[in-house]
Parts: structure tokens; sequence; C-alpha cells
């Protein structure tokens, strides 16, 4: 086993406490990192990547320049080359960090990036900290001029969301090509979805948007949908990042409530119903405790049932989305690769005889909040501390 010591303190946190993400009676644990232990079964090792860095959360390869893009959720945006960061954008006074999940939380490159040099940005936006909350969810685009920063002046609303409360915000941004992008949006927040959201198409909260950006102007794709035409799949209560495979399969991680974390997989041409806060994982809800019935992939009956859940024990609470691994370390390939905000643990998902099986591959030895992909293809895993580790 093959470990590299950070920190050293060890986690405890209560199941019962567990993914609820900010709701009365949740306590965010303090952030801290302990020892990173790979699985024999992998020949890997973790190694430190960047450790000057506050919460990054999110990288991306620039579309002509040999560098990586670092975001981070206190509203930097910052470049890589290899040898030195340059700071790119500091977005700090107009995103909100009343909330441990505020914050600047998505990005991507427009698909003309190199001709109109411009960028798709989701965050919350700055508000008062005092009552309800009064910060949206916002996508905006902006540019980025000659000498490579972000020009303020260009920041543009394209969409705002009303967010009744102040966690699940989802705000992952994805790029699918076409100038078409998916925006994943959390329910509003609070527990057990109090406004309904989840299950009302009418609403963008709780669901994938689908939309097609060109000349500053955001459309909905969708031609033949029922209630909102951004929204694509409902049913989600917080997804933290999605990605696409090459078979244009979604695979969304869907953070749970106090029992189960999920991951699913959809197609892009929907609409799918995910069941939030009618099922968490295979599970009817219920707040009383996590010992309902359970039902087997694919008898959701209205609802789409999800891939894979797995429970609150061994210290995990909140699911951190990954990646389908068609890049990256030769022996985590051909799968879905996620980990758990709270233990550290990383999985590797993959179908072996037409049935989809998960594989421990170890903790990375801190509170995953994200995953990327370095300069030369490595994979990176964002800890709540700040630093970026790699595995490979």
């Amino acid at each position: 086993m093959r470990r590299i010591a950070l920190i050293l303190p060890t986690l405890i946190i209560s199941s019962a406490l567990a993914g609820c993400q900010g709701e009365e009676g949740f306590v965010w644990p303090e952030p801290e990192t302990w020892e990173c232990e790979i699985d024999d079964d992998y020949d890997l090792e973790c190694h430190t990547y960047l450790d000057i860095l506050d919460s990054p959360i999110l990288t991306l390869k620039h579309p002509t320049k040999n560098e990586i893009w670092i975001l981070e959720q206190s509203g930097g945006i910052k470049s890589w080359d290899g040898n030195v960061t340059t700071q790119i954008a500091n977005l700090s006074s107009i995103v909100s960090d009343c909330h441990v999940e505020q914050g600047l939380l998505g990005m991507a490159f427009s698909d003309d990036f190199h001709e109109s040099r411009t960028i798709l940005l989701s965050y919350v936006d700055e508000g008062t900290c005092e009552g309800p909350n009064e910060s949206n969810l916002v996508l905006a685009s902006a540019r980025i001029n000659l000498e490579g920063k972000l020009n303020m002046s260009s920041l543009l609303t394209l969409k705002s969301v009303d967010q009744p409360f102040r966690n699940h915000n989802g705000g992952h941004i994805l790029g699918i090509g076409d100038n078409q992008f998916l925006w994943g949006i959390g329910d509003g927040g609070s527990g057990y979805d109090p406004d309904g959201n989840g299950q009302n198409r009418d609403t963008l909260l709780g669901s994938i948007l689908l939309f097609s950006f060109k000349e500053e102007v955001v459309l909905p794709v969708l031609q033949n949908s029922s209630g909102d035409p951004f929204v694509l799949h409902n049913g989600l209560r917080n997804p933290w990042r999605f990605d696409l495979d090459e078979k244009d399969r979604l695979w969304i991680a869907d953070v749970g409530q106090n029992c189960w974390e999920e991951v699913n997989l959809v197609s892009l041409e929907g609409p799918e119903n995910l069941g939030w806060a009618e099922m968490e994982g295979f599970h009817p809800v219920d707040n009383s405790g996590c010992m309902e019935p359970k039902i087997e992939h694919g008898e959701g009956g209205n609802f789409t049932s999800p891939i894979l859940a797995y429970p609150h024990s061994n210290g995990n609470c909140s699911i951190t989305g990954g990646f389908w691994m068609n890049w990256g370390p030769s022996e985590l390939r051909d799968g879905y690769l996620y980990g758990d905000f709270c233990s550290g643990s990383i999985w590797i998902l993959r179908e072996v005889g037409g049935v989809w099986t998960d594989d421990l591959v170890g903790s990375s030895g801190g509170m995953i909040v994200g995953f990327g992909e370095g300069l030369k293809g490595e994979l990176l895993i964002f800890h709540w501390t700040g630093e970026i580790i790699t595995i490979g």
C-alpha cells in the first residue's frame, strides 16, 4: 500500500450529520487532511500537485494555450503552465461567501473562444448574509482581454435562478459541443426539498438544464419538453459535478440527504425524473430513518432509479462527482470515477458482465470537493484544505 503523509488528524464524522450539507442540525466539520492510502490492487501513488491556492474546485484545459485554468470557490481564477500560477480574475467582490456552499461554482470556455475570447461563469451573487437568502445563482458571460485577464466590464448576466435558501446550489457547467451546455441546479436548499422543487418541471431548481449559447444569448434546446423548456432532467437534490462519456451518456453525482449518495446514468435525449424528493438512492424518502424498503435498479416506477447508491457508513457523507475515465492512469480507464467529501474515499465504477460494479481505489487523504485534469493528463483531486494532489 502506497501512502503519502499530508497533515495527520483522524477524521470522524457522525453518519447522522452526513450529507445534510448545511441544514438545521448539521455542523460542517473543520477542513483537514490525513494519510493518503491507495489499495494494493492499484500501482498508484499520491503526490502534491499544487498547494498554494484558495479553495480550488475545478480545472479546465485552455483551448489555445498549454495551461490549465483553476477555479477557486472564493472567486479566483488562476492559470498554471507547469511553472507559475497567474491570476486571471478575482470575482470575490461579486460572489457570495455567506455559506460554504456559495461562491464561484462553475466555468466553461465558449466553443468559439479562439475568436470571441468568451467564457461562461456560474456563481452565487453577492448579497446580505442576514435574514433569508437574497443571493441568486447566476449564469454569466465574460471576455478575456488580450493580456489574458478577465475584463470585469464585460461581465453579462445571462440567466438568474432565485435560491430560497443558501445551500444546494449545484452550479456546474459542462460544454457538450455545437454551442450547447449543461448547467446543474440544486433543489433550492434547506432539507427534504420543502418547496417540492425536485418534482416540479416548471421550476429550474432540482434540474439539469440544457441550453445553447451564441452571440451572448442563451436559448433552450428542447422542442417538446413539458414544463420549463430549459429543463432536461429533474428530480435532483444537489448535482455536484457531472460528466459526459464517449457514448453521450451523462453521469450525475447527486448529493443525498441523511442516508444515501447516488450516481445516475442518463442520456441527453431525456427527459428523466430522477426521483428526489420522493426517492433517495433506491429508497423512498422517509425522514424518520434510513431503513426504508429498497427497490432494484430499473424498478422505480415513474422515476429513473440510480445506477449506484452508497450509504452513510465508514465516514462517508457526501458524494463528489468525477469523470468518465477515458484518460488518466491506465488502471482507472473505462469507468466512472467519483469520491466522498468526508471520507476521502475514491471509487471506480465499471460494467462487468453487464453489471455495474464499484471498486474502492483508496482514500485521497483529504475532504474531496472536486476532481480535475492536469497539464499532462494527470488525475487531480481537490481537497477542502486547498491543496491539489495527483494520483498516478
